[in-house]
């Protein structure tokens, strides 16, 4: 199995192999890293306990909504679903932004790329770019048997597992020719410093994808949008304290900007939907009395 370069998450110096447990130890500042049940283990203690809220709310929320399974079948189908599903028209936003990364993005570059899938739940995308020949490493921070890094063990193909926060990241720089946000990017604190620190691990000529996060003209219909979440979170989903991590969307404005200060040329495909769901979401703008989100496909290069 093809493994990527790895480096200190915290202090970004070397790291060699630790023949008792198989994981790595940074060099410079002596931290061990070590692999259990197949995944990487790079959250560190402060920052896992500094995440523990958000990730104890996301498991309630993503339980509530349909979205863990315990069949390993399931998750070699992503992302397709069985019609019935309850999840099924999500997915099918999910389908159909996957096929925009295929004839888009990977169309145009060489076999084999070295691709970084950032906020890879499942491991459904590095599943898919890894069967396809691809060399793609699934980071996450959440490594939940069920709905996290854990289930990739139901894959038949084999890749790098590694749970790490991808703002302290246990890579080396410019070894990437594709970094995709899969759906995370709107959970980023800080959006332009992530961004800065994924092109960092880009190598020349590379893409950064943003995939399936909540996109939006102005600020405020993303505001209410957050709004209207947290409030289900405690009414339909039993979470006692909601909060959100990070902004919760993110605007064209803003990755605009981002890219012209990195000097890319971004371009945004849109995932549209059955008309089914086109019509929902129309009749949610008046009784929202906002702009729903866009999703689909953002590619800076």
């Amino acid at each position: 199995m093809w493994m990527p370069r790895f480096a200190c998450p915290e202090c970004a110096g070397d790291v060699i192999g630790a023949a008792d447990d198989g994981g790595v130890v940074c060099m410079p500042c002596g931290r061990l890293f070590s692999i259990r049940g197949g995944v990487w283990r790079f959250l560190t203690d402060e920052r896992h306990a500094r995440l523990a809220p958000f990730l104890g709310q996301y498991r309630a929320v993503r339980a509530k909504e349909g979205h863990r399974s315990a069949a390993a079948d399931y998750y070699r189908r992503l992302p397709t679903v069985p019609p019935g599903d309850p999840r099924a028209a999500d997915w099918q936003i999910r389908r159909e932004t996957y096929h925009h990364l295929l004839g888009h993005v990977l169309a145009a570059g060489p076999l084999p790329l070295h691709v970084l899938d950032l906020g890879a739940g499942s491991g459904w995308l590095s599943h898919r770019l890894s069967a396809l020949g691809h060399r793609a490493v699934a980071v996450d921070v959440l490594d939940d048997d069920v709905d996290g890094l854990g289930a990739a063990r139901h894959y038949e193909t084999a890749f790098p597992v590694v749970q790490a926060d991808f703002d302290a990241l246990p890579l080396a720089p410019a070894q990437f020719d594709l970094i995709v946000f899969n759906g995370s990017l709107h959970y980023a604190p800080d959006m332009a410093a992530t961004l800065e620190r994924a092109h960092r691990m880009l190598a020349p000529g590379g893409a950064l994808v943003v995939m399936d996060s909540p996109m939006f003209c102005a600020d405020r219909d993303g505001s209410l949008m957050v709004r209207d979440a947290l409030y289900r979170f405690v009414s339909v989903c039993g979470v006692a304290d909601a909060a959100a991590q990070g902004i919760g969307y993110l605007t064209f404005a803003t990755l605009a900007t981002i890219a012209e200060r990195l000097q890319l040329r971004p371009e945004f495909v849109p995932s549209r939907g059955s008309l089914g769901w086109r019509l929902r979401r129309s009749l949610a703008r008046v009784r929202l009395r906002r702009a729903p989100a866009a999703f689909g496909l953002w590619v800076a290069r």
